[in-house]
């Protein structure tokens, strides 16, 4: 297995797990333009979505340009579709200056609450005014870590990292970007 069909594989299994075996300790703090939930700022469960998107039509691997990564790493191969792991994603492979390299996953994705209610270990930021569901887990020695953003009622984005020895806060901002990219590349609803 390649290594980077073992970081989606990685992906895959931190977003769909309910449960986790690994423990992670502290609290990420927000990126710029995050903002934590408040309390009881919305129903339980509800996320808040500032200006519905639509998700009809949207190619997976057009969420996401070789300059919104830029940041990150150049493309080791063109971004490509992975409906065979995650349905309606595209895989971005990136040369990150380390010997294995970054894996980035965007999809368009399943209803937030669903995303929610699998990983009671995240917590809910805000990102533009959209609910973000963000979840981290260390596994085989990578971080994964995943943020599904709220589009409308019924869709989210999902904007996913694996990255060998990653730190948490670290990934959290370097996504959040990625995510505002994502967000603003789905036309209006």
């Amino acid at each position: 297995m390649t290594g980077s069909r073992a970081a989606l594989l990685a992906v895959l299994v931190l977003t769909l797990s309910g449960g986790c075996s690994y423990s992670v300790h502290g609290t990420a703090v927000p990126g710029a333009g995050e903002t934590a939930s408040a309390p009881g700022s919305t129903a339980p469960g509800t996320p808040r979505i500032a200006r519905p998107r639509t998700v009809v039509g949207v190619e997976p691997c057009g969420l996401l340009t070789a300059d919104d990564l830029r940041s990150i790493g150049a493309f080791t191969k063109e971004p490509a579709r992975k409906d065979d792991l995650i349905q309606e994603s595209c895989q971005y492979v990136l040369d990150d200056g380390s010997f294995a390299g970054r894996t980035v996953v965007a999809a368009l994705y399943q209803k937030y609450q669903d995303v929610r209610s699998r990983q009671p270990k995240g917590r809910e930021v805000v990102v533009d005014g959209h609910s973000a569901w963000v979840f981290c887990e260390v596994s085989g020695g990578s971080m994964a870590c995943t943020a599904t953003l709220a589009v409308n009622a019924n869709r989210s984005v999902l904007v996913a990292m694996t990255q060998p020895g990653g730190v948490e806060e670290q990934m959290l901002s370097v996504m959040q970007p990625l995510l505002k990219a994502a967000l603003n590349r789905l036309p209006a609803a």
